[in-house]
């Protein structure tokens, strides 16, 4: 009984596919010879996505022989023109009917864009602007929570940090920082500051082609239980982004700059620096997990050198509020006296983001 009722359902499901494409009544025929029924879904790039009964299909505009439609759909030509039309296919031309009766002769490359011809509003091109459209280009990410802090420091406290980031074909801008405290009671009873450790960072990325993109770096960093009154790194240099989807980023860089550390005992030391370093993320469902990882030697001294990895899972609880538990972890191979190698800040946030 059990294997008949599924296929039953995988029957119904194939019917009311069957049925669904052909309701779109479209059909794309190629150069090579090959016809499909289906329905036109989106245009990009000057290629065409055609969803059939097999799956879709990405064509460019130079494959397509001819393209029918015999139910209106939403177009937008590349004139500017957006009509609601149907379609047929004459002498390697197009000829659009309009619902007010009136036609057009277009050429295949002529279409810019397809949708719903109830909604034909939809298809009007968006003004693009450094800060719009908003969610399409900008990200922004704010999150507090408990820190556990241990190496130079074993306390427990309060965290806050920020991630703002805009993301567009050409560049990707990015602002980061975060603070980490502890209060514990004083002498005279009152609460007072225990912990202490701030870090920021400003980038920016220009993309000289579609993988290779040339970047500059500033990174400042505090906490005087490392005896870090202020650490300061500025680099150029060139990276490659291997992978760039909806659900993985993955990219490599290498830079040079400078590293400037004054300390709060006193003094301060600077040297020139390069850096190898790396980032992922990757969507899991609804969870994110992002890890960036760099190392930086001086250039006089190969073995004083500085390591971070930044790691954290976030998933979405509702809308754009979510839990992020993240591990921040600094490696100095070359401290002062007194100061341990290692410090690691652990941190569980409320997190709340609006934007991409």
């Amino acid at each position: 009984m059990r294997m008949v009722t599924r296929s039953t359902f995988a029957v119904v499901t194939l019917a009311l596919g069957l049925a669904s494409l052909a309701t779109a009544q479209q059909t794309l025929e190629l150069r090579n010879g090959d016809r499909l029924s289906g329905q036109l879904a989106s245009i990009r790039g000057g290629s065409w996505l055609f969803k059939h009964v097999g799956g879709e299909i990405s064509v460019p505009v130079a494959d397509v022989a001819g393209f029918t439609a015999s139910e209106a759909i939403g177009l937008r030509l590349i004139d500017g023109a957006i009509v609601a039309a149907t379609v047929t296919t004459s002498g390697g031309l197009l000829q659009l009917t309009l619902t007010d009766g009136s036609s057009r002769i277009v050429a295949l490359s002529d279409f810019a864009a397809v949708g719903d011809p109830g909604d034909l509003e939809s298809l009007r091109p968006v003004a693009i602007g450094y800060f719009r459209p908003f969610s399409k280009f900008w990200g922004a990410t704010i999150a507090f929570g408990f820190a556990n802090n241990s190496g130079n420091s074993r306390s427990r406290g309060v965290t806050f940090s920020f991630d703002i980031e805009r993301k567009s074909p050409k560049d990707r801008q990015q602002i980061k920082g975060g603070l980490s405290r502890e209060f514990a009671p004083g002498e005279s009873g009152d609460l007072e500051t225990t912990v202490e450790k701030y870090y920021g960072s400003v980038r920016l990325d220009l993309f000289v082609s579609s993988r290779l993109f040339a970047f500059g770096f500033g990174g400042w960093n505090r906490d005087r239980f490392q005896d870090l009154d202020l650490r300061s790194n500025y680099t150029v240099g060139l990276g490659y982004q291997l992978i760039d989807t909806d659900i993985t980023d993955l990219r490599f860089y290498g830079s040079g700059g400078a590293r400037i550390e004054n300390y709060t005992s006193g003094g301060d030391e600077s040297t020139g620096i390069v850096a190898l370093a790396g980032e992922f993320k990757q969507k899991l469902g609804p969870a994110l997990f992002d890890w960036a990882l760099s190392w930086a030697p001086s250039v006089e001294d190969v073995e004083d050198y500085r390591i971070l990895s930044d790691a954290s899972i976030t998933t979405t609880i509702f809308e754009g509020l979510g839990f992020r538990i993240g591990s921040r972890n600094e490696y100095n191979n070359n401290p002062r006296p007194g100061i341990d190698k290692h410090d690691w800040l652990f941190t569980t946030a409320l997190t709340y983001t609006v934007g991409r």
